[in-house]
């Protein structure tokens, strides 16, 4: 992390490109402080970025980021430095700050876009490496019961990873609620496993999904056919037997 600080001017200009970060992290996002950009994230993880340098002060060209927690300290860093996302070898973008005067320089060969897609798609990940024990205790997650399993399996098979309750209470309605499904999406959305509306299951949530699955295949259990999942007759006699 920088020893010496970007002037107001060189931050403001900054602020654009953190700001459309923060817009699609809304969940997650504090915003700036001082000279730096915050986001909190579920599990406790606390995410800090600010701008940096390579050459000179005078040229701000890298955005460094890192995520700690209060048991594991700094766990996971990254560097997103501007001339990587330059379409030109021989003019990297930077921003020019000079006597506290700020302007972007060689902005026009700058793929801003995909700098800003690339600290979205570190920030989802990071939910599932705070997973690791060594950063967070197992117990800081729910575990997924079957049911929730193939909730999660079938949203990300058959609806492109969205969460949608009016699909997906189709699908289950044998097995679940409309009113305990609203519940439950609004609980993963609470915790970060699912995203904002429209909710689209998260990288974390994913991960939990499979070392459930994976849990359960080393244990040997597999999960009780469900009236959903028996054929149209088999269905039909069972409901017939409960009634």
């Amino acid at each position: 992390m920088p020893l010496s600080y970007p002037s107001f001017d060189a931050l403001r200009l900054a602020d654009q490109m953190l700001g459309e970060i923060g817009e699609r992290t809304a969940a997650y996002y504090e915003g700036r402080i001082g000279a730096a950009w915050y986001w909190r994230l579920p599990g406790g993880v606390a995410v800090v970025a600010r701008l940096d340098f390579t050459v000179t002060e005078e040229r701000w060209d890298v955005l460094r980021a890192q995520a700690s927690t209060t048991r594991a300290g700094i766990f996971n860093a990254a560097d997103f430095p501007f001339a990587a996302y330059a379409t030109s070898a021989t003019t990297p973008p930077f921003i020019h700050d000079l006597q506290g005067v700020a302007e972007w320089s060689n902005r026009l060969y700058f793929q801003m876009g995909h700098l800003i897609a690339d600290a979205v798609c570190w920030l989802s990940l990071l939910q599932v490496v705070a997973m690791s024990p060594q950063i967070n205790p197992a117990a800081s997650y729910p575990t997924l019961s079957s049911l929730e399993r193939r909730l999660v399996d079938h949203a990300r098979g058959k609806l492109d990873g969205l969460f949608n309750l009016k699909a997906l209470h189709s699908a289950f309605r044998r097995e679940i609620s409309r009113a305990r499904l609203s519940r439950l999406a609004r609980t993963w959305e609470a915790d970060g496993l699912l995203t904002e509306p429209p909710r689209r299951v998260t990288y974390a949530l994913q991960s939990l999904a499979e070392q459930a699955d994976r849990g359960a295949a080393e244990a040997g259990l597999e999960p009780e056919p469900t009236e959903a999942a028996l054929p149209a007759d088999r269905a039909t006699a069972a409901a017939g037997t409960t009634g």
